[in-house]
């Protein structure tokens, strides 16, 4: 069935349903003892004790058949029985009914007897099925041979009206304790979920329901739970890029207005010395906005919307020139590293955007030459994987210390807590390439050992094979 699926009923459910029948449970408990103890008893020990002492007296009238007729007429009148008087042949000797009950065969005659005390009204052996009320067959006299028989019915006499008052309450009474329970256990999450919700709304970012529960209401409070961490640590990035980027341009900002002072102060050598550091200071600048820039349009993007995030200039890349490029670049830049390039002689091609993975490539490169002695080696690696392509960096520079690696890749985060001018770079060029890589749907993954070395890996999806292929870019931009 297509657009609809069966869910096993939840927790919250199955409580309701429980609920639910154990309120039915006890009130067919109360109706039963009400009806044995209100009723059935009180009728049963009647019912018999009436009918042993009218078949004591139709016994002595049976001889008289207009005095048992009268006595007969009466207990129709009076106690709504119905009575039949027999011989032990079976013969008719009076009625009170319309239609006689019929007649025993001899056997189950013989087999009469009187119920002991305080025994029931059900049938006797030998007695005529049951009709609508009970029925209780005796016979005449009560000890010795048999000389006849008496079939007897009662209505059952209805219940009084404080007993039915009684009942009502009870089963009132049993529906209220449940309900009352059931709505207890309800109401107090509800009410906990409600209040935490306002107070997070007040600005309490701490605030959590701190709930343990097994059941749908436990599933509502975890997600509510998680959904106040996830914007807490969102809340708080935001303060922290804040505070960062203010810090990261008020040095640059600062060193440039030292040297517009000397300048207009009429030192000109001096202003003209430091025009090499303001050049250095704009373009560290231009890349800091550059990257916040960046970062902000692929978060943009990987959230679904297209508000000023322009899609991945997405295109047929050749992995081969993606690398000579960055190598060439690398080496150029860093002439006091020596660098290894290792390439698969058979790549997959890529379907990205070139200019954003030669960042990434890069930034890798750079981060390795930045943490590593000069005269040591850096490798670049490319080859193919099972699904697509791998590119990996190995320096051997400082490392990475374990409880930093995790916080690798967050904004304005460096492991080289000085922020010196001799590294550079501002803590966002790893975040940056991490979420352009996770744009073109691969991943990034660090190794790291302190005093080792540092491997930066990258796994990307390889192109569709399938189709008209686009021809292969031979350059990669700049």
């Amino acid at each position: 069935m297509s657009g609809y699926s069966f869910r096993r009923p939840g927790r919250l459910l199955l409580r309701i349903y429980l609920v639910g029948l154990t309120q039915l449970v006890l009130v067919s408990g109360v109706l039963y003892l009400a009806r044995s103890l209100v009723l059935e008893r009180p009728f049963k020990h009647g019912f018999v004790r009436n009918v042993q002492y009218n078949v004591s007296e139709w016994a002595q009238l049976r001889n008289d058949p207009e005095a048992l007729q009268e006595s007969l007429d009466r207990a129709a009148r009076f106690l709504d029985a119905e009575v039949t008087v027999r011989d032990a042949s079976g013969r008719l000797i009076a009625t009170n009914m319309s239609q006689p009950t019929p007649p025993l065969n001899p056997d189950k005659v013989a087999s009469l007897t009187w119920p002991a005390p305080g025994q029931g009204p059900g049938p006797r052996p030998g007695a005529p099925p049951p009709g609508p009320f009970p029925v209780l067959t005796l016979p005449i006299p009560e000890q010795g041979p048999v000389e006849g028989y008496v079939s007897i019915s009662m209505r059952p006499p209805g219940p009084p009206a404080e007993n039915t008052t009684f009942i009502v309450a009870a089963v009132l009474v049993c529906t209220a304790i449940t309900s009352l329970v059931f709505a207890r256990t309800l109401a107090g999450p509800l009410q906990r979920l409600a209040q935490v919700a306002r107070d997070f709304g007040a600005g309490k970012l701490d605030t959590r329901t701190g709930f343990r529960r097994r059941d749908e209401l436990g599933e509502v409070a975890e997600a509510f739970d998680e959904m106040a961490g996830r914007i807490t640590h969102l809340l708080r990035s935001q303060k922290e890029l804040l505070a960062n980027v203010s810090h990261e341009l008020r040095t640059p900002l600062s060193r440039i207005r030292v040297a517009l002072d000397l300048a207009a102060e009429g030192d000109a050598d001096t202003a003209r010395e430091m025009l090499t550091d303001i050049t250095e200071d704009l373009s560290e600048l231009e890349r800091l906005v550059d990257d916040v820039l960046t970062a902000a349009k692929l978060d943009l993007s990987s959230e679904g919307s297209t508000a000023g995030a322009p899609p991945l200039r997405n295109e047929r890349v050749d992995a081969r020139a993606l690398v000579d490029k960055a190598a060439g670049r690398f080496r150029t830049s860093r002439p006091t590293h020596t660098l290894v390039v290792s390439v698969d002689e058979h790549l997959p091609a890529l379907d990205a955007d070139p200019v954003l993975l030669r960042r990434v490539l890069d930034n890798l490169l750079d981060n390795a030459g930045k943490y590593s002695e000069p005269r040591t080696t850096v490798h670049l690696h490319a080859r193919a994987t099972g699904q697509g392509l791998q590119f990996e960096v190995v320096d051997q520079g400082i490392g990475i210390e374990a409880a930093d690696l995790p916080r690798v890749g967050t904004p304005f985060f460096r492991t080289d807590r000085s922020r010196a001018r001799k590294t550079g770079g501002v803590g966002l060029g790893l975040t940056l390439a991490r979420r352009i890589v996770d744009a073109h749907g691969g991943t990034l993954t660090l190794e790291s050992r302190p005093g080792e070395g540092t491997t930066a890996r990258i796994t990307l999806p390889a192109a569709p094979t399938g189709g008209q292929a686009e021809s292969v870019s031979a350059s990669v931009h700049a």
